[in-house]
Order: structure tokens, then sequence, then C-alpha cells
């Protein structure tokens, strides 16, 4: 049977966040015994290695960008978000820490209104606040459960919309490009910080440690096949297949079983965000439906 565009994207798509998924399994895993600055440091260093040595090997200059400003801010927030994530990853439940990572695209939506002037409607407004709501039936305020860990993951999400709504005007660099500086100036502002936690690495972390650094990098270069080969309206619900594959490794491989607040919040958020969606995409095709 013959795949479709949009199915060929999806496929690429969920393989991407699949990827991810097992990159935060990897850092769960290693993240009690190797500091997460160290962690952050070799992901950007080997990105920038392995993604510029592929340009300069197919003939394309490293130092071609109109952009570097917005690279170097793209660089500072995908730092601080992957050190924030990790963080959540470690000491948060699985499904808890990824859930509340998924109120990232939502975020993206409100600072497009706010940062880039986008029209915004009432019903938008509506799945923004709804995503909060189910961020805060996870966090749970007022009660044992709000720990300051949980608030983690939604501060990176902050630094992960700074970075996306920046990549929006890097674009004409192309994809392979924008993932280089991403590992550069990633890599440059790890190294900030990585001095101070830097630690000898024991032999067997290692293996994790290049799985981890792989996963994140060909991740990545899935989810970048997948907007290369269908719209972006088409496969940008199939990230949320990402929080499956995260309670699923969750219950599995740590015995992490959700309560059924941490799913209600969960579903609240996935829905919020696939409405928020729904929503751009009839923008889109008709402003005046918003």
């Amino acid at each position: 049977m013959k795949l479709t565009t949009a199915q060929r994207g999806a496929a690429w798509m969920i393989l991407g966040v699949l990827c991810m998924a097992s990159m935060d399994v990897m850092a769960k895993t290693l993240g009690h015994r190797v500091p997460v600055a160290q962690i952050v440091w070799l992901r950007f260093v080997s990105q920038a290695i392995l993604i510029g040595a592929f340009l300069i090997i197919s003939g394309q200059s490293l130092l071609s960008s109109n952009h570097f400003r917005l690279h170097t801010l793209r660089g500072f927030a995908t730092t601080t978000s992957s050190y924030l994530f990790f963080l959540a990853v470690i000491y948060l439940p699985l499904a808890d820490a990824t859930a509340l990572m998924q109120v990232a695209p939502v975020m993206v939506a409100l600072g497009a209104v706010l940062v880039l002037k986008e029209r915004i409607g009432k019903r938008r407004v509506f799945g923004i606040i709804a995503a909060f709501i189910g961020a805060m039936i996870l966090i749970r305020p007022g009660t044992s459960v709000m720990t300051t860990m949980s608030l983690v993951p939604l501060i990176g999400a902050v630094f992960f919309a700074i970075y996306a709504l920046a990549t929006r005007f890097v674009r004409d660099d192309g994809p392979w490009k924008a993932l280089f500086y991403q590992g550069f100036f990633g890599a440059c502002f790890a190294s900030l910080i990585v001095p101070f936690f830097w630690q000898p690495i024991a032999h067997n972390d290692i293996p994790i440690l290049i799985a981890l650094i792989l996963l994140g990098i060909i991740g990545h270069l899935f989810i970048i096949r997948a907007f290369a080969t269908a719209q972006a309206s088409d496969i940008a619900p199939f990230g949320y297949a990402g929080l499956l594959f995260a309670i699923s490794f969750g219950v599995i491989i740590f015995g992490e079983i959700p309560d059924i607040l941490t799913l209600l919040g969960a579903i609240v958020i996935v829905s919020a965000g696939l409405y928020v969606w729904y929503r751009e995409r009839l923008t889109e095709a008709a402003p005046e439906n918003d």
C-alpha cells in the first residue's frame, strides 16, 4: 500500500518523537550519575560537529547566515530549555514531565500573539487557558503533590517557545543550517557552565550517553524530514504521540504508574493543544472564523 504525503510525514514525525522520548529515558537513566550540564554540553557539541561535518562535505558554507543574532538567541533558549527539560525528566515521573512539556506548543501560539502580533480569537484563548488548567491539574497547587521541580518543565516550555518563535525568522537558512547553529550556539552557552559540573564518566555510562546524543540528533532529523515531507498543519498533532511513548516507557522501564489526575491533566493539555492547532488551521483558511 502506497502512503500519501501526509501519512509519510506523520510516520516521520512519530519516529522523531519516539527518538526524543527514548532520549529522555537515557537522560533519566544517567541523570543521577552524570551532571545535566555535562549531558547538555555533550549533546550540543556532538550535534554541531556531526551536522557541521555534513554541511562541509556537501559543499555548504557554515558562515553564510544573515541571522547570527537570532541564532544566538535560539542557542541560549534551546540550552536553557534542554537543561530544564532534562532536570524535569530526571526528577519527575516521565509521564508528568512530558505532559507538562506539552504546554510548549500552546505557549508558542501565545508567544506568536504577544511577540509577532498575530491575530487571536476567543476560541484560541479558550484553548490556551485550558492548557494551563491541565498543567495546574498535574501540578496541583496547595497539595503535597506540588513541588518546585514541577514548575521546571513549565519554565522550560517558555524558553522552548522563545526558541521556536526565533526559528520562524531563520527559515531561509534551511533546516540543516538551523540544526547546526542550534548545536553550535547551544554548545557555546553550555560551555559557560559545564566546567563547574564536569566529572569523569563511568565506562558503563558511555554507551548510554552515546545513545542519548544519537537519539537526540536522529530525532531532530526525523522531525525535519517530517516537515519537509508534508505540511505542518497535517503532521503537528502527531507530535503528541511522544506523551504516549513517555507513559509507556515510564510504566515499563521505571515502574511509574500515573494516577487518575495525572492522566486527566495530560488529556486536558493535549486536547487544548490539538484545539489550538485546529483553530490555527481554520484561521489560515478563513481568518474571519477565528
